[in-house]
């Protein structure tokens, strides 16, 4: 068993390699995360509201309420909330599934479109900020990291990849064909 010294010193490590990136990556998560809500606090939207309105983009095809909040990672009744005031705004819409009436599916509705727009620019623009003094090269060598360290994540949770919104899209495959 390891003394106290030694239980400390690896507590205490410096962030480099894998010490601590967990950490790291969780940080710079947070801060995107309250980054976004300023940003898009003008418009009325929240950034959780508008992981919502981009995942039902990226989807582009109505998802059951169930799923969606499968794949955000988020509770149902929490979606439900979200959902209520989305659709009360006129973004999204809810319609029984024609297979399960138990089932709502949710979708997109045209008013969406212009706040979609907007939000696009602003990820942009942060993006621009973010990444202007990173080589592309760097981000890319990154990102596959990245991608490989969430795909081992799920799978130790006892995900797959359904339970993800990766579109098929891969680092190595920049168009996402």
């Amino acid at each position: 068993m390891k003394d106290c010294a030694q239980m400390r010193r690896q507590r205490f490590r410096p962030r480099y390699g894998k010490s601590k990136l967990g950490l790291t990556i969780s940080e710079i998560s947070r801060e995107l995360r309250s980054l976004f809500d300023a940003k898009f606090k003008e418009h009325g939207v929240s950034n959780a509201r508008w992981i919502v309105l981009w995942a039902l983009q990226e989807l582009a095809e109505p998802i059951s309420q169930k799923r969606l909040a499968n794949l955000l990672g988020i509770e149902g009744p929490t979606l439900v909330r979200m959902l209520d005031r989305l659709e009360e705004d006129g973004l999204v819409r809810r319609t029984p599934s024609e297979q399960d009436r138990r089932v709502n599916l949710v979708e997109l509705c045209a008013k969406a479109d212009p706040l979609l727009d907007k939000m696009f620019v602003i990820c942009c623009e942060v993006e621009e900020s973010l990444y202007a003094d990173i080589d592309e090269a760097d981000l890319i060598k990154a990102h596959e990291v990245l991608l490989k360290m969430r795909d081992r994540v799920f799978e130790l949770s006892g995900k797959d990849r359904a339970d993800l919104i990766d579109f098929g899209h891969s680092a190595s495959d920049p168009s996402g064909s």
